[in-house]
């Protein structure tokens, strides 16, 4: 590469201390392009290196506890999927909706007949609610019978084998003839949960 005449006459020109500036400023231009082009890039490089290592670090961290605590975390599956069997035998049974409403009412009616209590009506309702997922069952029933066969009965809907939730309870007192004992006449609404085919 030829130099301009015109540039190599004004270096001549120069004095020796505007050469040594002239250089100087080459040479930090030149540290300042080598920083930026070569060692920034680097520099970066290195702390994406050092990060992707950290991250690295904490992940295996977390395995290896992960692996000293594997009987524990197995213990604790084995826990949950017995749980799990034992609310789904809280559910009704049933293939539909339907189906789970008339196992609904064939408990109510054995609760009744256990309580020693009559049974008037017993009406269970499809919920509004999809197939999907756990659905309730609603059913509203009237029953006749004395203070303690009533007491019966709550205590077998509440503490009973299916999980049943009493939304409403109104109690009223009926007479019977001259000298005849008091009755007490229960009505309430309820609701049992129903998990399509699947439950036990």
């Amino acid at each position: 590469m030829r130099v301009s005449p015109w540039l190599s006459a004004t270096y001549r020109r120069l004095t020796r201390r505007e050469r040594l500036v002239i250089a100087s400023g080459g040479g930090v231009s030149l540290l300042a392009l080598l920083a930026v082009l070569v060692v920034l890039p680097q520099a970066r490089q290195w702390q994406d290196r050092e990060e992707q290592i950290a991250v690295r670090g904490e992940q295996l961290a977390r395995l290896e506890a992960l692996i000293a605590r594997e009987e524990t975390v197995r213990q604790r599956l084995v826990e949950l999927q017995q749980a799990r069997a034992s609310a789904g035998r809280l559910l009704l049974a049933g293939e539909t909706a339907a189906v789970a409403g008339s196992s609904l009412q064939l408990l109510l009616n054995r609760y009744a007949e256990e309580s020693r209590v009559v049974l008037d009506r017993v009406d269970a309702v499809r919920s509004a609610g999809g197939e999907e997922g756990i659905t309730e069952i609603p059913a509203r029933v009237t029953v006749r019978g004395d203070i303690y066969g009533l007491v019966d009965l709550l205590f077998y809907v509440q503490h009973g084998e299916k999980l049943l939730v009493i939304d409403d309870l109104r109690v009223s007192e009926t007479r019977g003839g001259r000298g005849s004992e008091s009755l007490l006449t229960v009505s309430m609404s309820l609701h049992g949960y129903y998990r399509g085919g699947r439950n036990p």
